[in-house]
């Protein structure tokens, strides 16, 4: 005879549990986003005080000791982008896609409008402050996201380890500064996760506001149909299937060809954002050995990252969910077949979008002793690195 417990558990509505391991899961994701901030905050604001910048726009005395520290190289391009649009005049910016800087752009006004109660032009310093509100709230969510995403292979302290190593990667303080990986990463992990839980038509949104925050959002598309594929050789329902493909498919691929379109309309190219690649950052195709040799020689952290993440890419072969391993390698090789002009890629910040290799390693992990060695070496140089940024110098 079931007891008056179980017959309680079992009334409980399927809602409402999922709605108990949403709350679970950002309850364990907390401790993690709170020591990434506490750390890479406290890292920016001690390196600038002792070591100042080497910039001579991005500065605390200008910015705030804060806001400066996370808003180098790339943040600028953002904020022009954020204060008047896209311009004719600079077409190099639409290598920068547009949501970020819509939402850096939108908040930024409406933060201006409330100070002032009126309709102003809102300062570098608003708008960069919410470029990295922005940030962080879209790191919140992407690691809550991905613990869930996690979940669906890994077990709980597998998963859990895998986010404290992305949390604490050395490069990792790029999520909290104003640059678009953590809202590209939020919504890639909202894409697979829906994608999990057979909402194409969410997944496919999803993945259309990836493909305007970051060029590597189309190849999402990839990784939910091998998941629809699945789905039908499960259910064999073929209509449905077709339904649901074009969901997946259509809704990014209307997003790309609406910001293609755009860019045809202001400069008359379509593919303007490529030519900017090339033309003003010098990217062109080489073979994986020429850019791993060029990052041995000028970017030995670049290297160092490019190498361990191949090596984890070959043994989480046939390991992780395909549709997650798809996502990575082409993650990963795209930007090992490119070099900016005599310059190797920015690896130590692409192999951050990387998650499914990261909860790999996490369950890799067997010994507690490892693990905590390996976080402790990510600490030293995420400390280092952040420092190093946060006081204007390059790192990637």
């Amino acid at each position: 005879m079931a007891t008056t417990e179980n017959l309680q558990q079992e009334a409980v509505p399927e809602e409402a549990v999922q709605t108990r391991q949403r709350a679970r899961a950002l309850r364990l994701v907390l401790p993690i986003f709170t020591v990434h901030i506490l750390l890479v905050f406290t890292a920016s604001a001690i390196w600038q005080h002792y070591f100042g910048t080497l910039s001579r726009t991005i500065t605390a005395d200008r910015l705030g000791v804060f806001i400066a520290g996370f808003s180098h190289w790339d943040a600028t391009w953002f904020l022009e982008i954020a204060r008047y649009g896209y311009m004719a005049k600079a077409p190099n910016e639409t290598a920068f896609f547009p949501l970020y800087p819509i939402l850096e752009g939108g908040l930024g006004r409406i933060v201006a409008w409330l100070a002032h109660g009126r309709l102003v032009v809102p300062s570098d310093r608003t708008l960069l402050a919410c470029g990295i509100f922005i940030s962080n709230v879209c790191f919140l969510l992407f690691l809550w996201l991905l613990y869930q995403v996690g979940r669906v292979k890994w077990t709980d302290r597998q998963t859990r380890r895998g986010l404290w190593l992305l949390a604490l990667f050395p490069s990792s303080y790029y999520f909290s500064a104003a640059y678009s990986e953590s809202l590209f990463l939020c919504l890639v992990a909202a894409a697979f996760l829906l994608g999990y839980r057979k909402r194409w038509v969410w997944a496919g949104i999803c993945t259309a506001l990836a493909t305007l925050s970051w060029d590597f959002g189309p190849f999402v598309v990839f990784s939910l149909l091998w998941l629809l594929w699945k789905q039908y050789r499960e259910d064999g329902r073929l209509g449905a299937a077709v339904q649901r493909a074009c969901a997946v498919a259509l809704v990014p691929l209307a997003a790309l060809l609406a910001y293609l379109g755009w860019q045809a309309k202001i400069y008359g190219d379509p593919l303007m954002f490529l030519h900017a690649e090339t033309h003003h950052w010098h990217r062109h195709f080489t073979w994986i050995w020429t850019s791993l040799h060029l990052d041995y020689q000028q970017d030995p952290v670049g290297f160092l990252a490019s190498i361990t993440f191949l090596a984890l890419l070959i043994f989480a072969i046939r390991r992780i969910p395909f549709e997650q391993w798809l996502f990575s390698a082409v993650a990963l090789v795209i930007p090992l077949l490119s070099t900016a002009g005599k310059y190797p890629m920015s690896m130590v910040r692409f192999v951050l979008v990387l998650f499914p290799l990261f909860l790999f390693l996490g369950s890799a992990m067997r010994k507690a002793e490892t693990y905590v060695a390996t976080l402790a070496v990510c600490v030293v140089l995420l400390t280092w690195l952040t420092g190093l940024f946060a006081s204007g110098h390059w790192i990637a």
